[in-house]
């Protein structure tokens, strides 16, 4: 076969737009810094109501991934209380708490809204609102790797903090003995002053990874 001067180049153009895009591509699903503005996305809560980010502008947002089955995430809510005390403290103080499901509906670990309103109401779960995200879209914005996961955003859009919830993954401490880094972060920001911790990403690799079926 015959291959021509103007097909090569025909096909290095091709080439090279395909690389583009998909350089542009991971440019655009790479997860936002801490002080970067946080992305704005809009889901649908148990009821099937959209909300939005957006609709909270000026206000500190908690931003928490979450899937029942995780038995971290059982653990910080049934058991501990970890989470339930941490919401009911902090939305008295206006602080806006959404808890997201990032679980694909064909994988294993799906559960319906009904039966997750049931299971979080048992759980005395004292959220603002709890979110669906069926195709995993806002996990992958955020990059969220694990349940439990917590985001921090501040009063100015930007997020301030990203990472686990306390020291102690595997409920190993006493309450006493443990620093809980969501709580620290959100006292300092009600407070007016800088978030002084360390991401520690071991803390998020012995917690559940999303169920991002969406993913492939």
């Amino acid at each position: 076969m015959i291959v021509t001067r103007r097909k090569v180049i025909l096909l290095s153009v091709l080439l090279l737009l395909m690389t583009s895009g998909a350089i542009f591509l991971r440019a655009q699903e790479k997860a936002p810094e801490i002080g970067s503005p946080a992305p704005d996305f809009t889901l649908n809560c148990l009821e099937g109501k959209p909300h939005s980010l957006s609709d909270y502008k000026g206000k500190i947002i908690v931003l928490e991934w979450t899937n029942p089955n995780c038995p971290y995430v059982v653990r910080v809510y049934k058991t501990d209380k970890i989470i339930p005390e941490l919401q009911r403290k902090y939305k008295e103080k206006g602080v806006i708490w959404i808890t997201i499901n990032s679980t694909h509906p064909q994988h294993q670990d799906y559960v319906p809204p009904e039966k997750l309103k049931e299971i979080y109401t048992e759980w005395q779960a004292a959220y603002t609102h709890y979110l669906m995200d069926p195709e995993g879209k806002v996990g992958r914005l955020y990059d969220a790797k694990t349940t439990p996961h917590i985001f921090i955003i501040n009063s100015e859009g930007k997020l301030v903090y990203n990472g686990a919830l306390d020291d102690d993954p595997r409920g190993q401490k006493s309450k006493e003995q443990k620093i809980n880094y969501v709580d620290l972060a959100l006292q300092a920001l009600l407070n007016g002053q800088e978030i002084q911790l360390i991401y520690k990403e071991f803390l998020l690799r012995v917690t559940c990874r999303l169920c991002l079926m969406a993913r492939k």
